[in-house]
């Protein structure tokens, strides 16, 4: 795909429930990113969502592939690391990289953290989310259609990485990971920002009737009868299940006795969880709103939860997709860094 096409898909200004902005491509670079205008404007954060343009790997990781355990070049994979840091204007060797398995293990990321698995072997085993406030130390989140998210505190001077795939989402990750930052750090719930980057959509992601069964069992979405509404669409029959915001379940072992869901401002904006596929017995799960809801219900001011809404799988020749391609493929990255 060439650089036009690519900021064709890419650029929009647009809004959503409580803010307007922009969502734009970088090309200032050698390797493009993705970027929300909200998260620029936020004095000494760096940050951007890969897409497969501007790196040397070849075959099924063409071409910015950012995983490097997987079957590619080792080589060409630092290459790629080292075009995304020229772009963004980071130290690239000092990034502290997870190794995902789709839990909810979060990293509190020290000076000593810096460039593991990066210049020397990864140690960081069995973690899904980091968090620092330490300078110029890039956490980057790894994902081919899970949901990456990053976190910044302005005024604290905290940043953070999320990966939500469905187990972590319900798991509440993302809000386990702000409440982290409040514990760790002494940040004010009020003062994070969250961006949901580049991932799968609904109109893309089927699950089984197991997985939804795991989204009413979430602590931190309140889905029982009264706090959910059902909406029949035309035609076909299936039906969007919505959930309001502002609550969550009473008694869950997961909450913190600080929770803020219950006090967030502007409580009850509803959010599409998932709709039904009656012909096939199926469900279309909505990452995207079941994350913004998560965050917002951890005390996220609606205003600071950005989307940039879009599809990997939709767009799989601008992003890798594990989906589209049976696992055959690279994986995208999602890179915060305080300067």
């Amino acid at each position: 795909m060439d650089i036009e096409t690519a900021k064709s898909i890419v650029d929009m200004s647009y809004s959503d429930l409580m803010n307007g902005y922009n969502r734009t491509l970088n090309v200032d670079g050698p390797a493009p990113f993705v970027q929300v205008k909200g998260f620029t404007e936020l004095n000494g954060i760096k940050h951007g969502f890969t897409t497969r343009l501007g790196g040397v790997s070849e075959g099924i990781y063409e071409s910015l592939n950012m995983g490097l355990h997987l079957e590619d070049d080792v080589e060409k994979v630092m290459e790629n690391y080292r075009r995304i840091g020229e772009s963004m204007g980071i130290d690239y060797t000092r990034i502290s990289c997870p190794n995902q398995l789709h839990n909810d293990n979060i990293l509190v990321v020290k000076e000593e953290d810096a460039g593991d698995g990066i210049i020397r072997p990864l140690t960081h085993e069995n973690v899904d989310a980091q968090i620092t406030n330490v300078k110029d130390l890039p956490l980057i989140v790894y994902a081919a259609d899970c949901v990456p998210i990053l976190l910044a505190d302005p005024i604290s001077r905290v940043v953070g990485s999320v990966h939500a795939g469905w187990r972590g989402t319900v798991a509440g990750i993302a809000a386990k990971t702000v409440l982290k930052m409040v514990e760790e750090f002494g940040c004010l719930t009020e003062h994070i920002h969250a961006v949901i980057g580049p991932s799968i959509s609904v109109d893309n992601y089927e699950v089984d009737e197991n997985v939804i069964k795991q989204v009413y069992r979430c602590n931190f979405v309140d889905m029982s009868d009264d706090n959910v509404s059902y909406m029949e669409i035309e035609k076909s029959n299936d039906v969007w299940v919505n959930c309001k915001s502002g609550s969550y379940t009473e008694g869950g072992r997961e909450i913190p006795y600080f929770y803020k869901g219950v006090v967030q401002p502007l409580p009850g904006a509803s959010y599409g969880i998932y709709r039904t596929v009656k012909f096939r017995n199926r469900y279309m799960l909505n990452l995207w709103s079941l994350n913004e809801m998560i965050l917002v219900n951890a005390g996220l001011k609606l205003s600071h939860v950005y989307n940039t809404r879009l599809c990997t799988m939709q767009n799989h020749e601008l992003f890798f997709s594990h989906r589209y391609t049976k696992g055959r493929r690279g994986l995208n990255a999602g890179i915060i860094s305080l300067s």
